[in-house]
């Protein structure tokens, strides 16, 4: 059982991860404006076939301007 292990710091932790991956910054639609789509994957070595499956994300290269004013490049 987990129950032994988790405490409440684990809790506020998740609770804290939850809220960082989810923001707007963080997630956001697809721009369809021309924007190169970039595919991630953890693929699988096996030739065969992904017996324990694998995950990928679709993001897109963009430029956003920071609190400060700023503009950078990142990946949403």
């Amino acid at each position: 059982q987990l129950d032994q292990y988790w405490k409440i710091e684990h809790t506020n932790t998740f609770l804290d991860l939850k809220a960082a991956i989810t923001a707007r910054l963080m997630l956001q639609a697809p721009r369809y404006n021309n924007s190169i789509f970039i595919v991630t994957s953890d693929g699988c070595m096996l030739q065969t076939r992904c017996i324990e499956g694998f995950a990928a994300v679709l993001s897109q290269r963009v430029k956003v301007q920071t609190p400060t004013g700023k503009w950078v490049k990142c990946i949403h």
